[in-house]
């Protein structure tokens, strides 16, 4: 799927001259390709102030807690504010699709350097090496994001993760087709298991369906689900348009109105 393809999805103008130095192109497992911003040392250190400003809060009040039960409870105090300081970046990245607090309000994500979602070991992989980043007087972590074009810290380059900036544009989806989807829906393994960015890509097509006219709606649509079919082992006389409609209301377990 081109570049020129993927532009006329997202209803973007086709340009010729080359990508923005903050953008990557990754191919997912599943043959789609998808720009991804990255996100750059500033947001990224407004995001781990953001963090920093709620673990010392919630250690602020936890200690006040602590002192009304004695001084009985100060090694209990000390360990579970150990636990927060080094657990909570990867706790929250693992459990909640690659944000943590100060990432979700900065509009930022990790992700694998495939575009995936990160698993829990990738999560606490890079947080635990968060101490060496920052290691005086050189700041270890800050000088391998400027020598790397993915802004990858030393955490990102151990655990092969990369931070993105989210797209927040938004757009109201247009209708399905009359045509049921569930029986196509069924069709689909459970183990179907989407990455980010192909939902996104997904998202895109059903935003846009509508504008495409039928043949390029079936030349797209066909180029999206040539891979699904033969892995999937899919009759032929499924509709490609609405396969992609399905493999999104699967995807997002939602049905656009």
């Amino acid at each position: 799927m081109g570049s020129q393809d993927l532009a006329e999805l997202r209803g973007l103008p086709v340009f010729n001259s080359p990508p923005l130095d903050t953008t990557i192109l990754v191919v997912t497992p599943e043959n789609v390709a998808f720009n991804y911003q990255l996100a750059g040392p500033f947001p990224r250190a407004l995001a781990l102030l953001v963090d920093l400003v709620l673990v010392c809060v919630f250690g602020l009040a936890m200690g006040i807690v602590f002192t009304l039960f004695g001084s009985g409870f100060l090694g209990v105090f000390l360990y579970l504010m150990f636990f927060i300081w080094w657990g909570y970046g990867g706790v929250m990245e693992a459990l909640n699709n690659g944000q943590t607090l100060g990432k979700k309000a900065l509009g930022l994500r990790v992700v694998s350097r495939s575009g995936l979602a990160i698993n829990a070991s990738q999560a606490m992989l890079r947080n635990i090496l968060r101490g060496a980043d920052v290691l005086p007087p050189f700041f270890p972590g800050v000088l391998a994001m400027l020598m790397n074009d993915r802004f990858q810290r030393l955490g990102d380059l151990a655990s092969g993760t990369m931070v993105i900036v989210e797209n927040r544009q938004t757009r109201p989806m247009p209708p399905f087709p009359n045509a049921n989807t569930s029986t196509i829906q069924a069709l689909i393994p459970k183990r179907f298991r989407p990455s980010v960015s192909l939902i996104e890509a997904l998202a895109a097509y059903v935003g846009r369906r509508k504008e495409l006219s039928p043949p390029r709606r079936r030349e797209l649509a066909g180029l999206i689900t040539g891979h699904f079919r033969s892995s999937w082992s899919l009759p032929r006389s499924i509709d490609a348009d609405l396969l992609l409609c399905a493999m999104y209301e699967k995807a997002t377990g939602s049905r656009p109105s």
